[in-house]
């Protein structure tokens, strides 16, 4: 087996391997996302009818931060209030998602990619680091940091793009594999021929030779005699 069809192999071997385990990752990371619930990163909790204070904080936060409750709370019944504490500036808003109708329950508009058992209702937005704030709500309340959902939601696409990419790897790596058996066969099916001209040689014996010419010698001597 020559050095390019051991490469071939090789390669082919590697693009599987790699391929395999690109789509393996790419599933767990698809995994951890889909069971990823608020609960998991709580930037603040509320229970309902009460007022909870808070400073903001900015950092692996953002400047907001998502609300959700559980899955029994119907949108178009829950409310939520806060209030700008500390020094004069921009307040701070609840930004509500629009509330549909569906089968006599009311859900927010984008609940088809909410975590199982949980609504997202809305936003906090344009909050201060540093910043005291009051909220009051109508039911219970997680709130999590914008950048907290950005995370998942980056780990769901890099899991869903290394899915896409790993049969990629696995038809490269097959394809090598291909190639690398073709010449595998080919090389082997090759084979060299030497041929070997091999040259008779003759040895003259040079006794046998001398005692020819002495024996026609000695007939043409008896010849002469017999003639006279």
């Amino acid at each position: 087996m020559n050095t390019g069809t051991k490469l071939m192999l090789g390669l082919g071997a590697i693009g599987i391997v790699v391929g395999i385990l690109v789509m393996v990752l790419g599933a767990g990371s698809i995994g951890d996302a889909d069971n990823w619930r608020p609960t998991d990163d709580v930037y603040l909790e509320n229970s309902q009818g009460e007022t909870v204070g808070f400073i903001h904080i900015e950092k692996g936060n953002g400047t907001a931060v998502a609300v959700f409750v559980t899955s029994d709370v119907r949108c178009d019944e829950f409310t939520l209030e806060i209030q700008r504490v500390g020094p004069l500036g921009d307040d701070a808003y609840w930004k509500a998602d629009a509330c549909v109708d569906l089968d006599g329950r009311s859900l927010p508009s984008g609940y088809v990619d909410d975590p199982e058992g949980w609504l997202h209702l809305g936003d906090i937005v344009n909050l201060e680091d540093g910043v005291e704030y009051t909220i009051t709500t109508s039911h219970d309340v997680v709130l999590v940091g914008w950048e907290d959902i950005e995370g998942v939601i980056g780990d769901f696409l890099g899991g869903l793009a290394a899915i896409c990419g790993g049969p990629t790897f696995l038809c490269c790596g097959l394809l090598f594999l291909i190639i690398g058996g073709v010449m595998a066969v080919t090389s082997s099916g090759t084979k060299t021929q030497t041929q070997i001209e091999i040259t008779p040689s003759v040895e003259v014996d040079s006794e046998n030779n001398e005692l020819e010419d002495g024996y026609e010698k000695d007939e043409k001597k008896w010849y002469d005699e017999d003639s006279s």
